[in-house]
């Protein structure tokens, strides 16, 4: 069954799963979350955040220097927008429009089956009727610019 919950808790308890595997890895994660309630189903986007964060987790395994995590979650009109961002360097160009493809992967076959960003986009879109997308990004933090992954998730609004 669908129901109303709020993305402050959800986000908070993927967090607190996570905690551990990011400070091991000096990972530094920052968040502004508004609490905002959405339908459908908590325990199926705490997957999808745990995957999205996991890629990032990834990625930022071999960056020698500041290892950032940023999620932003807001109101805009009627939708909640969940942004979460890295310094990771960034998705090829060449492949950044093949990533919600199933079995397509970038990780070594003994890490990666391809089926983790795929499985995000049919859980967003076909059971929380929402949106989801992953660019490219630049950004500046501590007067440093630094570039990386933008993955959006954008969902309705409980009214």
């Amino acid at each position: 069954e669908k129901e109303n919950f709020y993305l402050e808790k959800c986000c908070r308890k993927t967090i607190d799963l996570m905690n551990q595997n990011f400070s091991n890895k000096d990972i530094q994660i920052t968040y502004k979350i508004e609490n905002i309630q959405v339908c459908g189903y908590e325990t199926e986007l705490i997957q999808v955040l745990i995957n999205i964060l996991n890629n990032s987790k990834d990625a930022l395994e071999s960056k020698e220097d500041e290892k950032l995590i940023f999620i932003d979650i807001l109101r805009k009109n009627n939708k909640a927008i969940i942004k979460i961002k890295d310094n990771a360097g960034g998705i090829d160009e060449d492949i950044l429009d093949k990533v919600f493809e199933p079995y397509f992967t970038t990780k070594h076959q003994a890490q990666g089956t391809g089926i983790g960003l795929y499985m995000c986009q049919e859980i967003v879109t076909k059971h929380m009727n929402g949106h989801i997308d992953i660019t490219n990004t630049q950004f500046k933090y501590n007067e440093k610019i630094h570039k990386g992954t933008l993955a959006v998730i954008v969902l309705d609004v409980v009214k």
